[in-house]
């Protein structure tokens, strides 16, 4: 009975320990003033900087040196940071030294598309991104025949008059960056007046004629088995155009 009571009291004592415990950090939290604030912004490339977020802050009245942790609403501040086009997620904690941190991820452009009438990015999410004044990345860049209808939002997998649809661009240019061969062959694609894909490479003076995206992993199969094996033989620089649009044959045009 004895160990029983014992063991009630030191049950007790903890409860009113972890109260107390609370009651105080409570108290002390909310008389923190931030102190210091670290930013922290991850991704591949510098679409943002320590700068540049200082700046936004400023220009918003957004004030975080020196005031009570307790007044700063840090969901509300994540929600504008997350309104920034360069930013895919913010996170802002505290400690009870008052220092503040911001961890920033950025959004992942994956292609550059430059026609007459657009001149932006597609994230790996397939929706559009500004071009920065402080940064350009360095990706497949799209060329060509596609206006401003074709890259909106709610019209990613409408096709246009060419039977090609934002997706499906999406889809390939993401098929070349992973590939170990047209990853770093190809630097440019473009829709020409007709509605071809054609594939502008690094090493060489030709252009690949695709044709549309059907079968295309099947096409450039075949293309790579060309450039591996036949191109030791003869040299591509005489050849002005590599078409495979017709599915059982290469068919090079010389210069």
């Amino acid at each position: 009975m004895i160990k029983v009571i014992l063991k009630i009291l030191q049950w007790a004592i903890l409860f009113v320990y972890l109260i107390v415990a609370l009651s105080f950090t409570n108290t002390k939290r909310d008389e923190i003033l931030s102190s210091t604030v670290s930013i922290n912004i991850f991704g591949k490339h510098n679409f943002l900087n320590k700068e540049l977020v200082e700046k936004l802050f400023k220009e918003n009245n957004i004030v975080l040196d020196s005031v009570n942790i307790k007044s700063l609403d840090f969901n509300a501040i994540e929600k504008f940071l997350e309104e920034n086009p360069y930013v895919k997620n913010a996170e802002i904690y505290n400690n009870l030294d008052g220092n503040i941190t911001i961890d920033l991820a950025q959004k992942k452009p994956v292609m550059r598309v430059i026609t007459d009438q657009v001149n932006l990015y597609i994230d790996e999410d397939c929706n559009p991104m500004p071009i920065s004044e402080n940064y350009t990345a360095q990706l497949i860049v799209v060329t060509g025949n596609l206006d401003q209808e074709f890259f909106k939002t709610q019209n990613k997998s409408k096709l246009n008059r060419d039977g090609l649809s934002l997706l499906n661009l999406f889809d390939f240019v993401n098929f070349i960056n992973s590939h170990e061969l047209w990853g770093a062959q190809v630097e440019q694609i473009n829709i020409s007046p007709k509605g071809d894909i054609e594939l502008v490479p690094r090493v060489g003076n030709h252009v690949i004629i695709l044709g549309n995206l059907d079968n295309y992993e099947y096409k450039l199969k075949k293309l790579e088995t060309l450039y591996l094996k036949g191109f030791d033989i003869v040299d591509w620089n005489k050849y002005s155009s590599i078409n495979l649009k017709y599915s059982d044959q290469v068919i090079c045009k010389k210069r």
